[in-house]
């Protein structure tokens, strides 16, 4: 078994840990796991679908730390009400003068090479932009990266699963999938991996544990367990992070019950 397939185990075994940040335990995770050892290896980009919350970014740092790629930067670039100044500067073309010679750069291209550029929310971006993008990509990936474009980052591109059917729609998406032709992988919403809720519970009260010391025996009862699990989490693993965090707060750093959880799980307790 090779490097990358001994860190991919690692992270779809039985024990969660805080350094890999998924508890995988459903069916569902196991073969999306499956399917990113494959993809990590490949020099593809790389489309992330899903609802907000469900770990499109720990599952991008993931394909990043597995491929040849680990060694080099990851760099993330947020889309989200990015104005056309910020945009300009990560990824429009900048003429430098240097040792009395013209010198063309690219700022985030040159900071990725090697490595792998995360756009973060991808699907937030005015429609122009988004393709303006992809044409600034390639076209500076041309100009720094001519003798060895193996070294040009590596896109993956984070899409909400509400703006896809939108996204389809548009001229722009139909040329970028043309233009980058990635590979898609759907990652399903927390509330169809419950499995995966416990295992999620533990990684983040460790990651309380180990960052606090008046926590460092932190726990949380059987009943709040099976509270979270009959929960359908519209926020996904990010709410239910959230949840562990607060309670973690009002338990004092003891044993987090059901009437410590946020309020939205508890609408029949009388506050």
């Amino acid at each position: 078994m090779n490097a990358s397939a001994k860190t991919l185990t690692s992270w779809a075994g039985q024990k969660p840990t805080v350094e890999n940040g998924f508890g995988t335990g459903s069916l569902l995770m196991k073969d999306i796991f499956t399917k990113v050892e494959t993809i990590s290896r490949l020099e593809k980009h790389v489309v992330l679908i899903g609802e907000i919350g469900v770990g499109k970014k720990r599952l991008a740092e993931v394909i990043h730390k597995n491929s040849r790629r680990s060694d080099g930067p990851f760099h993330t670039f947020y889309c989200i009400d990015v104005d056309e100044a910020e945009f300009q500067e990560a990824f429009w073309e900048h003429i430098h003068f240097e040792n009395n010679h013209l010198q063309i750069k690219y700022d985030l291209l040159e900071k990725t090479g090697g490595g792998t550029l995360y756009l973060d929310q991808f699907s937030e971006l005015p429609d122009d932009l988004m393709l303006n993008l992809v044409h600034s990509y390639l076209r500076g990936c041309k100009q720094l990266f001519k003798y060895n474009l193996s070294i040009a980052p590596r896109l993956i591109i984070s899409v909400s699963q509400e703006a896809l059917q939108g996204l389809k729609k548009l001229k722009q998406w139909g040329e970028l999938l043309s233009s980058l032709n990635p590979i898609s992988i759907m990652v399903p919403p927390l509330r169809e991996r419950k499995e995966d809720i416990p295992r999620f519970i533990e990684i983040f009260l460790d990651e309380v544990r180990q960052s606090d010391p008046d926590r460092s025996h932190l726990q949380m009862s059987e009943a709040a367990i099976n509270e979270c699990m009959k929960y359908t989490w519209p926020g996904n693993i990010r709410q239910l992070k959230n949840a562990v965090l607060q309670g973690a707060i009002l338990s004092q750093g003891e044993v987090i019950e059901v009437h410590h959880m946020p309020f939205s799980m508890n609408w029949k307790l009388p506050y």
